[in-house]
């Protein structure tokens, strides 16, 4: 049985929008990983932006699966920098 720790949610990511972290919170669950979507319906004045509005949408994971799930987001969403081609440096 699992801990009332291990079930509490916490931020994995943040997007701008809620199509962004909706194809993110899609990745995980195809993966068995539970994920939560917290702010995705207050987008109902966009694409208008508020300053100071709340427009980030955040994707919670349990804290128990939040390693498996980092890794699983940065394999598909964090890109890595190009290696640079020193071929033609002569």
């Amino acid at each position: 049985m699992s801990s009332p720790e291990s079930d509490r949610f916490i931020q994995l990511a943040a997007f701008p929008s809620p199509a962004e972290a909706g194809m993110a919170r899609e990745l995980l669950d195809r993966n068995g990983i539970d994920a939560i979507l917290q702010g995705a319906n207050f987008g109902g004045l966009e694409p208008v932006r508020l300053p100071g509005a709340f427009s980030e949408v955040r994707l919670l994971v349990p804290m128990s699966q939040f390693e498996a799930a980092r890794e699983l987001y940065q394999a598909f969403f964090v890109a890595e920098p190009p290696e640079e081609d020193h071929s033609s440096d002569r």
